[in-house]
């Protein structure tokens, strides 16, 4: 007998269970002896809670007393979109077998853009189970014939990569790179959708987005699902544990502890785009414990549209190891070293945040290129981004910058539309002295930011400032006024400049500025004034023999690149000052002899110089023009013979340092300089 019928339009959820009944109602049929039994059907649509199939048709060939026949089914399309599925031109051939009351079926499939997997079908008395296979992995559909049975969907080690699309629908940038998949969830068809609940098992999960900014590499998670996928909106409760393994969102890469780490959220989203994450919570117990809720768009440049969250870090050394290293890296914090605890509260509107709040705890931070260190720093940073002012403190216990040790402050701030500025000025003590912060305003611009301070130093210590940054052992003490600094674009402006006093005397540093101060190859040009500097304490300082008497100056148009002199205009010369002895030492003579290039010439013989320790002076003067990497060299006034006079002697005896290098590269200047000021007395024969 052959049979053939197109048995109707659209089946629904029950359609293949339903469809494999026609099947076997059609073996049951009443055959001649010598006839084979074929049957062809023909459905246009079958649906299921998961999937639904398109222009379908069946045909079973049934030799006549056989104990098997050979089934064929063929579909246009499978249509999974709900999960981000769709095949073409589907083809299942097997061979159906009958043991007792349950029927089977096993062979390949083949789809357009889909091959290697088998299918399984096994038809029984109360239902119909469907499994696809591809080497360990495997996909089991249950349906059961009874209209309130629920479905029942189990995938076991199923490779992440099987997930694409289904990610895919969720958040188009990412895929998944590597990882396996198991659940076994109860699915539901109700009004508003599919109902879905059960536990989920990933293994070794790795994902990536497009442009590499967000990706995932050998997490392991447990948990359980619950919630509807349906065509208007999807909503899913999501609890996991995380066991290890590496995240990365922008600069924030965290390595993931063995120890668990709990993390829940309720997801909804009325397109694929757009999610909606409610009530999230990740509890790294002891460690760091984050709630709050956001809104996602994945199809925007900035996924993140709005959030309010709040982090509690009451370890902040693990902490700061797990999830905070790579953030402080990126803004040039690396090997931060941080202790105590914290806890950060932030908003976020329209893509970008709008509220930043900072709580510390008794907490120690030190930098890893020892450039700052605090102990006990307590009190809340608030920033916001709106018109409306909030104010904060901080305070610490001890500081130290760039290994200054500044003594305790308290620093009170307010903070209005997304800059930070001081609210009264602080005064800090400073090695036996102060610093005075008298202003201190922060905001940001479309491409950097903008910075203004002034500050003044009263009575700082000069002897444990120069011990403290290896400048030579200068005496005194150090009073000025920084009335401006001004940063913008990289550059720093220091408007006003700065007045110091410095061993009696005055110095004045005008035309400051930096470029590039924070990055590669950074310029400072400057120009420096001396008046009346006492020489005594200064050439004492720098180990440059010993000269008394009164000293002014300038180095100007000062050019600075990676810290380095690459230009100025420098001149040194002494001032008569009445009631101010004017002697010069052996080592000086020699030293500035050396610096020069030239050589002694007095009215006596080297052997009567032995008898004196010092010598009187008119006046000394020293200049330097550099410009490519030469030095220009001057004194006080041209000598009797070519070169420049250094030093003009007085009295008896007499003593004129002459120079005779008028060009001299300036490495070899800066050599002479460290020879003289390293060197020993020297020896007059």
């Amino acid at each position: 007998m052959k049979g053939a019928f197109h048995c109707c339009k659209s089946i629904g959820h029950m359609g293949a269970a339903m469809a494999a009944w026609l099947v076997l109602m059609a073996l049951s049929l009443p055959l001649a002896p010598a006839q084979a039994r074929v049957l062809s059907i023909g459905i246009d649509r079958i649906a299921t809670p998961v999937a639904s199939l398109q222009d379908v048709k069946i045909s079973l060939d049934w030799p006549q007393d056989a104990f098997s026949g050979k089934l064929k089914l063929s579909a246009k399309a499978l249509d999974a979109s709900e999960f981000g599925y769709r095949w073409q031109q589907l083809d299942w051939r097997c061979t159906l077998k009958r043991q007792v009351d349950v029927w089977q079926c096993q062979g390949p499939i083949k789809a357009r853009s889909a091959s290697g997997m088998k299918l399984s079908a096994r038809w029984q008395p109360d239902g119909l189970v469907i499994e696809a296979s591809s080497d360990q992995a495997r996909v089991q559909f249950d349906a059961g014939f009874e209209s309130t049975q629920p479905f029942r969907l189990q995938l076991i080690q199923v490779p992440a990569q099987w997930l694409a699309p289904l990610l895919a629908a969720a958040w188009p940038e990412g895929h998944p790179t590597a990882g396996t998949l198991d659940l076994d969830w109860q699915l539901r068809t109700q009004a508003e959708g599919l109902n879905v609940a059960g536990p989920i098992t990933l293994s070794g999960l790795g994902v990536d987005s497009r442009d590499g900014s967000i990706a995932a590499a050998g997490v392991n998670a447990a948990g359980k699902v619950q919630g509807e996928l349906g065509d208007a909106a999807t909503r899913l409760d999501v609890g996991m544990e995380l066991q290890g393994g590496e995240l990365l969102f922008g600069p924030v890469y965290v390595v993931l502890p063995k120890a668990p780490v709990q993390v829940s959220a309720r997801l909804g989203s009325a397109s694929n785009n757009h999610w909606r994450v409610d009530d999230l919570r990740w509890n790294d117990t002891g460690v760091a414990a984050l709630q709050g809720s956001m809104d996602l768009d994945f199809s925007a440049p900035m996924p993140l549209r709005q959030a309010d969250l709040s982090v509690d870090m009451p370890a902040l050394e693990p902490a700061h190891a797990r999830y905070l290293d790579s953030l402080a890296a990126s803004i040039g914090l690396s090997k931060l070293a941080l202790d105590g605890a914290a806890r950060v509260g932030m908003t976020w509107r329209d893509g970008q945040w709008q509220t930043l709040d900072l709580s510390l705890q008794q907490v120690k931070v030190r930098d890893g290129a020892q450039r700052f260190a605090a102990e006990g720093l307590n009190g809340t940073l608030r920033v916001a981004r709106s018109d409306l002012a909030v104010d904060s403190e901080l305070s610490w216990e001890t500081a130290q910058l760039y290994g200054l040790d500044l003594g305790a402050a308290k620093v009170p701030l307010r903070s209005v539309g997304a800059g930070v500025s001081l609210r009264s000025p602080v005064s800090i003590p400073f090695l036996d002295g102060s610093v005075q912060i008298k202003l201190l305003d922060y905001a940001p611009t479309s491409q950097d930011a903008r910075f203004d301070m002034a500050l003044a130093l009263d009575q700082v210590n000069l002897a444990a400032l120069s011990t403290a940054l290896g400048w030579p052992a200068f005496a005194g003490s150090l009073s000025g006024d920084l009335p401006s600094v001004h940063y913008l674009d990289g550059r720093v402006d220091f408007d006003g400049g700065l007045s110091a006093k410095v061993f009696d005397g005055q110095v004045a540093v005008s035309q400051l500025s930096m470029e590039r101060a924070f990055g590669v190859a950074p310029m400072l040009a400057a120009s420096i004034e001396f008046s009346g500097l006492d020489l005594a304490p200064l050439t004492g300082a720098f180990g440059f023999g010993e000269i008394t008497g009164r000293l002014d100056g300038h180095i100007r148009n000062l050019r600075l690149l990676d810290w380095q002199p690459v230009a100025f205009d420098a001149a040194f010369n002494t001032v008569k000052r009445r009631d101010v002895k004017r002697r010069i030492s052996q080592r000086a003579v020699h030293d500035l002899t050396e610096v020069g290039g030239g050589g002694i010439a007095a009215g006596l013989q080297n052997q009567v110089l032995k008898a004196f320790s010092n010598f009187g002076y008119a006046r000394i003067g020293l200049s330097c023009v550099l410009a490519d990497d030469v030095c220009r060299m001057g004194g006080v006034g041209p000598a009797a013979k070519g070169g420049y006079t250094i030093v003009e002697g007085a009295g008896l005896p007499q003593v004129n340092v002459i120079g005779h290098q008028q060009r001299v590269d300036w490495p070899v200047l800066v050599a002479r300089l460290k020879a003289a000021t390293e060197g020993q007395m020297p020896v007059i024969d």
